[in-house]
């Protein structure tokens, strides 16, 4: 792939890790048409858990592209 589009993809990554934070809900793959989400205050553990899948799949992405 292209060094301009694996760093969009990482940095898009990272956004959507940091605006979870911020709203309190992930996306965590979807049945069909419909998304389920992890939220904070529901199940902190799978929460935090998806957002440290998030950065770290983010940050390897960018990683690469910039190397």
């Amino acid at each position: 792939m292209q060094p301009r589009l694996l760093t969009l993809i990482g940095i898009l990554t990272i956004t959507v890790a940091l605006w979870s934070l911020v709203r309190g809900r992930i996306i965590a793959g979807s049945r069909g048409f419909k998304s389920n989400y992890y939220y904070r205050d529901d199940n902190p553990f799978s929460f935090y858990g998806f957002v440290l899948i998030y950065l770290s799949i983010g940050s390897f992405i960018l990683y690469q592209s910039l190397h």
